[in-house]
């Protein structure tokens, strides 16, 4: 009767010794597909932010261009002070600042 009890408790040791194992192995893969979900998230916020980035250069070029060719009076869209104050090379370095930052973070 002994021994029985013994091959049994011995059993169901076993028993819970691979399902804890199972455990830990399911927690591992858990785990690693969260740090791979975490690193793709990382890097589409990082492809975000450079696209954002790179739209705020190319409205920075943008007013660049169009403040030099009012300076070059090829056309003229407002009055030379509006024009120096709203759209001129403050703008568009302030643009270009932000774009930096935003790419950088």
């Amino acid at each position: 009767m002994a021994s029985n009890r013994r091959r049994q408790l011995k059993r169901e040791r076993q028993q819970l010794d691979r399902r804890k194992t199972a455990q830990r192995s399911g927690a591992r893969e858990t785990q690693a597909q969260q740090k791979v979900a975490a690193a793709q998230l990382d890097i589409a916020r990082r492809h975000r932010r450079h696209v954002q980035a790179y739209v705020l250069y190319g409205i920075a070029i943008v007013i660049a261009v169009g403040h030099f060719f009012e300076h070059a009076h090829a056309f003229q869209l407002m009055s030379p002070g509006l024009e120096d104050l709203l759209i001129g090379w403050p703008m568009a370095a302030f643009l270009a600042l932000v774009g930096a930052m935003r790419y950088g973070t």
